[in-house]
């Protein structure tokens, strides 16, 4: 290992030739490299040019003496650290005094020992190389503390004297003076909330008891930062046996503020500013865990909004973001939350009992729930807050809800089984039990187990080509005759027979597989048009209904024109129907994907028409051809109600120049009502059922008669 005098470069300054010539030559038996000057002026310009590792300089020189040239090293940065020892024939005190107040390092009296002077340079160099890696780690320290915020401080105790760090002020915003003295000087800059904590902690270090404590100071200028303190016994006492404890402050202000934005990303939803799922559940596990511990009861529900998503599709996202947070706010407020101000440093996730689950779903956490009565009353009141009536702007808007209940210990001793007792019990009341309020039981968890077999066997259904696709011919009262079909699938389960459609359509959407069950049925239609194609009129169109996953499944416009390619099918041959609602859900999408449908020659049905939306301005932005009136609108036609409607969308239809047709239809009455307001295309039992394609070939041949308008015809069934 390299000592710090190998290589060393030593400056030797002295007028006399003769002494700088054996000084040169003592330094160099001893490993040095030198250089000489004869004056200080030429030392000044060799220490620049040079910047030697130590300095031999005589006192007595012409010109600038020895103490002058000192004094000149010294003021420059570069010689603030290089070791300078002085040579002189002086011996007086006050000369030696002299020399160390210009900032000698060493003084040597000549004449001059050459061997001893080598080991006194080797010992000095050492000396200098040791203060120059204590000045550099000081420096680090401080730059490092600067970095980091850190500041620092000692405390001795008994007579209360605190020496701190120029960066431990910086903290503060404070300068030392501004600061105060002694310990508790610190108090009068702590957020008076944390004062009474970190108190008590001073007074803890000044009985040797350390702390690691998080606090908030204020700033001058009212600005509030936050600080992680430490402090322990230090490893010695003073000189006189005193207590002295060390401490360390950082300012922990960014990490603070991005923990808490982590954990407002991570656990709170942006819109309602409610918690969001996974707080919940992390407040519902701890309620579950008390609840098993103290031998009480909590409750979960979930609060469903009823049609929700007609809000949007009828008023738009942004009234219906407006609607979800005043629901949000109203749950909350029935509920009694409110958010506790919160402690520095973060600190655990509050109480809270709102939270939003899903786009237009509620959990609400009752712990230590009493009875049921009192459980369901609860319920009660927030149906109640939901169906208050909400102003917006221009609209006033009634909600309804429905709500599903489950209880610990009665129904799960597990907070995610506790949760899934409560979705099931909501998902029971939404399809079967119409009840606004549904506790869950054993039968809504067989229900559920069938539910989960079912989707099993559906997907081999899908897989096995085992669906059918039926055919509901559409008349056209003008032509009497058969216009378009609709394709409806079925499912024929080998052991419950068959299954309602609504029942696995929303499987399949809930679960992804209207994707490949869609796929299916369009190859399946294709696949019969393909055989029917030589008996078809020329204007014959099928027509296939899409979900919204369909629609908004990147593949779609890939697969139809691929299926069609496969089949050898005309796309004019196709036409699909989608809801109000689908289109609605974005508009700029539905342009784009609707005209390239139409690019292809597949025409397009709005079905359902009336029940969302139902805007001029929409209508004439989509490429669409055929507007469906919902069946809801013919139903009312018996009895006198929905003529209005049925009569907008026919007008509506005619004047952008679309084609209508009304589904649904199974009376004469209703017949006559839509024939007479200019309704010539109609779909329902009236005419025919559902039928397999050869039936539908069959029923292409014949004339259609007219049930209630000629007397005495007979119906094609």
């Amino acid at each position: 290992m390299m000592t710090p005098s190998e290589h060393a470069q030593v400056l030797v300054v002295d007028d006399d030739p003769l002494t700088r010539m054996m000084a040169t030559e003592a330094l160099r038996e001893g490993g040095f490299a030198t250089i000489e000057a004869a004056d200080g002026y030429q030392a000044l310009s060799a220490f620049d040019s040079k910047l030697p590792d130590l300095v031999l300089l005589d006192v007595m020189m012409p010109g600038l003496s020895g103490f002058e040239v000192c004094q000149q090293l010294r003021a420059r940065q570069s010689g603030a650290l290089v070791p300078i020892i002085m040579l002189t024939g002086l011996d007086d005190s006050e000369s030696v005094q002299r020399a160390f107040d210009a900032g000698a390092t060493d003084f040597i009296s000549k004449p001059i020992n050459w061997t001893l002077l080598r080991f006194r340079i080797r010992y000095v160099l050492r000396s200098a190389q040791v203060m120059k890696e204590l000045t550099r780690n000081k420096e680090s320290l401080s730059n490092a503390q600067r970095i980091a915020r850190l500041g620092s401080w000692e405390w001795f105790v008994g007579e209360d004297r605190v020496q701190r760090s120029d960066q431990y002020y910086r903290l503060f915003g404070q300068s030392p003076q501004a600061f105060g003295d002694g310990m508790e000087a610190v108090l009068g800059h702590v957020y008076a909330s944390d004062r009474a904590a970190v108190t008590s902690a001073v007074e803890g270090a000044r009985r040797g008891v350390g702390y690691q404590l998080t606090y908030r100071v204020v700033w001058p200028d009212g600005s509030v930062r936050t600080v992680l303190e430490t402090a322990e016994p230090g490893d010695v006492r003073d000189g006189r046996g005193q207590l002295v404890m060390e401490g360390s402050a950082q300012d922990i202000s960014d990490h603070v503020d991005a923990q808490r934005r982590i954990r407002q990303l991570a656990y709170f939803d942006h819109l309602t500013g409610l918690p969001n799922r996974e707080f919940f559940r992390e407040s519902l596990l701890g309620a579950v865990a008390r609840g098993l511990r103290n031998d009480s009861r909590c409750a979960v529900m979930v609060v469903d909004l009823d049609r929700f998503a007609r809000i949007n599709d009828s008023l738009g996202p942004e009234r219906g973001d407006q609607v979800l947070q005043v629901i949000g706010h109203r749950l909350r407020e029935c509920m009694g939350d409110r958010a506790p101000a919160e402690p520095a440093g973060g600190g655990s996730l509050p109480r809270l009992r709102v939270a939003r689950l899903a786009a237009d779903e509620f959990g609400v956490l009752l712990s230590d729930a009493g009875s049921q009565e009192d459980i369901i009353a609860v319920a009660e009141t927030l149906l109640q807050a939901v169906r208050s009536p909400i102003r917006v702007p221009g609209q006033e808007i009634t909600l309804s809800a429905r709500i599903g209940l489950a209880v610990m210990p009665d129904h799960a001793t597990d907070a995610d089984a506790l949760l899934k007792a409560a979705e099931t019990a909501l998902n029971r009341a939404k399809r079967v039990t119409g009840e606004q309020v549904a506790l869950f039981s054993e039968e809504m968890k067989v229900a559920a187990f069938l539910r989960f077999t079912l989707e099993g066997d559906l997907r081999r259904a899908i897989g096995d080509d085992a669906l059918r696709v039926v055919y509901q011919p559409i008349v056209d009262l003008h032509r009497r005759a058969v216009v378009k079909a609709e394709a409806l699938v079925r499912w024929p389960h080998l052991a419950r027979g068959a299954i309602p459609p609504p029942e696995f359509i929303s499987l399949a959407e809930e679960t992804g597989m209207i994707v490949p069950l869609s796929r299916s049925v369009i190859e399946r239609v294709c696949a019969d048009i393909a055989v029917m194609e030589p008996y078809l009129p020329a204007d014959f169109r099928f027509c296939i209904n899409l979900s919204g996953v369909n629609f908004m499944d990147t593949q779609l416009i890939p697969t139809v024109s691929a299926v069609l390619a496969a089949a050898g099918v005309p796309p004019g041959r196709i036409e699909f129907e989608l809801t109000e609602t689908v289109l609605m859900r974005d508009l700029d999408y539905a342009t784009v994907i609707l005209g390239q449908l139409r690019e292809m020659g597949v025409r397009v049905a709005v079905d359902d028409f009336g029940t969302g939306y139902s805007s001029l301005a929409y209508l004439r932005r989509l490429a669409v051809d055929t507007l469906k009136i919902d069946r809801s609108f013919v139903n009312e036609l018996d009895d006198g109600q929905g003529i209005a409607i049925v009569e907008a969308v026919i007008g509506l239809a005619h004047s952008l120049g679309l084609e209508v047709v009304a589904e649904g239809v199974e009376t004469p009455s209703q017949l006559c009502a839509l024939s007479a307001r200019g309704c010539h295309l109609i779909q329902g039992y009236l005419f025919a059922r559902p039928m397999p394609a050869e039936s539908l070939l069959e029923v292409l041949g014949r004339e259609v008669s007219m049930p209630g308008m000629l007397a005495g015809n007979t119906s094609v069934r």
